[in-house]
């Protein structure tokens, strides 16, 4: 119905903007779950980018939970069919990506380990047996193949109506030719939408407006970096020979992907650089419409195509397509809340994947809207990640173009951006650059990676093992275990947590007890209902109504958010981001005292600061906050310095180190080192579904504090279960592998105990103060992963389709009883 044909209703618990395909899961979901919303289309349903997708559905994730809802994706797409009577034109043809050098099938032989532990059957392929399934093109160059026979594609239009029909069965409305004009917000919170057809009151708006999102969340003052950039694809002349049930194929080291359409070939490309369209704000008129084939634009990716498949040469082509799709600056859609009005969510920036991500989204989007938290893991997905900076609209084309190129081309860990380079710099940056820096981007910011003064191009030739740098990184780690290394980590969050209730807004989200003496820091987790992991921070108490939080630098917002979010509004307290005010420099080593004492007065002994201890302390002229602790597990001190007196000192501590051996060190290293030592990293080895006492982390919670807090409930109830939980994260070593040789552990690699998969790895690296392979991992057992299981052994990890055995232990192997950076 249209707004002239029916009058908008007057109030509704939830309002959806966009009719796309994000937008429509949300209202069947909401639906489904009891709840009338209203969907509001400025134009026709799927009139923006979904009508025009290739409607591609994989399942197969980094993650458990985002694979766990890719399978939903697959299985929904089935049973609307019956449910509706309406067709999705949902096909399971199957994918298969192909492998053109050592890299990429190494890759895909890891991708075959994960789809095993996911539960997703999968296959390699040989060259000659891909060439059986693609006849039709040039397979000489194929290394390997991988094939998934459950993935499948959809018509996205068919599959949109299905959605509304199912939601309008149970009571939800949609309402097409009804702009919204503007949110209506009063004392922060979201109390209605005002509509070129009248205004509704509701409490709850989901903003799923795709490439329009942008620009209406920043006139509203919310974050929401996001671009439409030119998507080009062709379609031949029927062919003949093509069968209906044809398997997708992904090319992604040329960048391209090819599908059987209604008895036509489909083949698109995402070039490594794109053109961004629309900076000034979309059309108003847009409705199903196309934009100008830019040949000489995608002149490479189709020369690609032709030689890749010489018969195209001889057929013809019936469309050259283009049109606009959103993406985002890490490549990542945005969900969930947005932190800059209560009651307003986000569902945007699906880069090229809303159809495979719509039935999760959907699902996950109306139990965030119902519940108040999904039922699983979404952080890397959370709105609230966006940095305020990212609302530059300028910013968000620029790396637009650069970020379709993500979504295709080999994935690794020296695979860096090129666009929108230092837009954030430390105060220290060109002494670091001087000191031969070579810096990757994270959030904007600059990072120091590794040192290296002899050659500062970053490496472009993608390895999975020993790589271009890992002599500089190999020198800077046992300078950490001899000396004495500087690390700058400037950038992580800084947050200031002051005012009279401000220990109870703390003691409600974190596991530990902050009501600590001044000049005590504390290494504490904020907790979700679930006892789940929010965010993994070291909070010092620096007054008696101050506490200075530091947090990883991608995590600044999203942890003054769930502050916010889960504060009594009668609680007087107030929170200030003080990232840029300080400088945060780290000395690490056992020559790292001696350093420091020759630049500070102050008594800096073991009996007089010891582990944990934090002080204002003198700094060659200046004063700052020394905190006793090290992420790297040596002796280490985190000072904190006001910004500008940052430079003064970190000459000071270069000075002072002259004859101690100091170094630099790089956040490479510095992985290292931690992985060693056992210590978790949030988002890798810890996240929203990981509990301290699953995660090894038990002893920063405080179950007999008498403020209530996130999660205690559940987390009494672990305890009070033994110690023997389901999961457990352990470190492990993997004596058989070299350092030269490979292959290394990396991510998502299963482990194995009396043939079945009972775990995988984390996060894992070469450790060169031990000289092993080392990794994190996260174990499951259904009657309890107890230490007497643990030290059976009999473990074996899988990495690109071989077993090698591993050693687990629930210490880690660099100084388990942590004597080193207590002494």
């Amino acid at each position: 119905m249209t707004g002239a044909q029916k009058e908008l209703p007057q109030r509704a618990p939830v309002v959806i903007i966009g009719g796309g395909i994000v937008g429509v899961s949300t209202l069947y979901h909401l639906a489904r779950r009891g709840i009338p919303a209203v969907l509001l289309e400025r134009r026709k349903i799927a009139s923006g980018t979904t009508w025009h997708a290739a409607g591609i559905v994989g399942q197969l994730r980094d993650s458990t939970a985002q694979t766990e809802l890719g399978k939903y994706t697959a299985r929904l797409f089935q049973e609307l069919e019956l449910e509706t009577g309406q067709a999705t034109g949902y096909k399971q043809n199957g994918t298969i990506n192909i492998a053109l050098s050592d890299v990429r099938h190494e890759q895909l032989l890891r991708s075959h380990d994960h789809a095993a532990r996911m539960g997703i059957e999968s296959r390699m392929l040989s060259r000659q047996e891909v060439s059986e399934k693609w006849p039709w093109i040039e397979a000489g160059d194929v290394k390997s193949g991988f094939f998934v026979p459950s993935n499948g594609q959809v018509n996205p239009l068919d599959v949109s109506v299905a959605l509304v029909k199912g939601a309008r069965a149970l009571g939800a409305s949609r309402f097409e030719d009804v702009e919204v004009k503007s949110l209506i917000v009063r004392n922060g919170k979201i109390v209605g939408v005002h509509t070129d057809s009248g205004d509704i009151a509701t409490g709850k708006v989901l903003l799923a407006g795709g490439m329009w999102s942008h620009l209406f969340a920043k006139a509203h003052g919310v974050t929401l970096p996001l671009h439409a950039v030119e998507h080009f694809y062709i379609v031949t002349e029927p062919m003949g020979e093509l069968p209906r049930d044809q398997p997708i194929l992904n090319i992604v080291e040329e960048r391209t992907y090819w599908k059987e359409d209604a008895g036509k070939l489909l083949i698109g490309g995402f070039e490594a650089m794109g053109k961004p369209w629309g900076s000034a704000g979309i059309p108003k008129d847009f409705e199903f419409d196309e934009l100008p084939f830019d040949m000489d634009h995608v002149e490479a990716e189709l020369e690609g195509m032709f030689a890749r498949m010489p018969k195209l040469a001889d057929m013809g082509i019936q469309t050259f397509f283009n049109g606009p799709e959103s993406f985002t600056p890490d490549g990542r859609p945005y969900l969930g809340p947005a932190p800059e009005i209560d009651g307003l969510f986000i569902a945007s920036g699906m880069n090229s994947n809303g159809i495979l991500n719509s039935g999760g989204v959907g699902l996950t989007m109306a139990e965030w809207m119902t519940d108040g938290d999904p039922s699983r893991s979404m952080g890397s997905l959370l709105a609230a990640r966006a940095h305020p900076f990212q609302a530059n609209t300028r910013y968000v084309h620029d790396r637009s173009a650069e970020a379709i190129g993500f979504h295709y081309g080999i994935a690794w860990a020296g695979r860096q951006t090129e666009t929108t380079r230092n837009v954030r710099k430390v105060v220290l940056h060109d002494s670091l650059h001087a000191a031969g820096a070579v810096f990757a981007e994270r959030i904007g910011w600059e990072v120091p990676m590794y040192f290296d003064p002899d050659n500062q191009a970053w490496p472009t030739e993608p390895a999975l093992g020993w790589k271009p740098w890992s002599g500089q990184v190999k020198a800077e780690c046992l300078a950490a275990r001899d000396n004495a290394v500087l690390i700058d980590q400037s950038m992580y969050g800084k947050i200031l947590v002051q005012g009279r209730d401000a220990v109870k807004a703390l003691n409600r989200i974190c596991g530990a007890q902050m009501d600590i003496p001044t000049g005590t820091s504390v290494y504490t987790q904020f907790l979700n209902v679930r006892g789940g992991i929010e965010a993994d921070v070291t909070i010092t108490r620096i007054e008696t109504d101050a506490f200075m939080v530091i947090t990883g630098h991608p995590s600044q917002t999203r942890d003054k958010a769930w502050i916010r979010r889960h504060a009594d509004p009668d609680w007087h307290f107030e929170i200030f981001d003080a990232t840029s005010a300080y400088g945060l420099l780290t000395i690490h080593g056992p020559k790292s005292r001696a350093i420091l004492s020759l630049i500070s007065g102050d008594d800096l002994s073991n009996a007089a600061f010891p582990f944990g201890a934090a002080r204002e302390i003198d700094m060659a002229y200046a004063r700052g906050w020394a905190i006793r602790r090290s992420f790297l597990g040596e002796l280490g001190y985190e000072l904190m310095v006001p910004t500008e007196f940052t430079a003064h000192v970190y000459d000071a501590l270069l000075s002072a180190g002259e004859g101690h051996g100091l170094k630099h060190m790089g956040m490479f290293a510095m992985n290292a080192c931690r992985l060693e030592k056992g210590f978790r990293h949030f988002g890798h080895d810890i996240g929203e579904d990981d509990t301290p006492y699953e995660s090894g982390l038990g002893f920063a919670v405080n179950l007999d504090k008498p403020d209530h807090f996130l999660g205690s409930k559940h987390l009494a109830e672990q305890k009070a279960a033994g110690p023997a939980t389901q999961h457990r994260t352990v470190s492990l070593v993997v004596d058989e592998i070299n350092a030269q040789s490979g292959p290394w552990l990396i991510h998502n690699e299963p482990i194995w105990k009396n043939g079945e998969i009972v775990g995988h790895v984390t996060s894992g690296d070469w450790g060169f103060r031990l000289e092993k392979m080392v990794g994190l991992a996260s174990i499951h057992k259904d009657e309890g992963v107890s230490k007497v299981w643990i030290d059976e052994g009999g473990f074996e990890v899988q990495v690109a389709g071989r077993l090698y055995a591993a050693r687990l232990q629930l210490a880690p192997f660099y100084d388990p009883k942590g004597e080193i950076m207590r002494g």
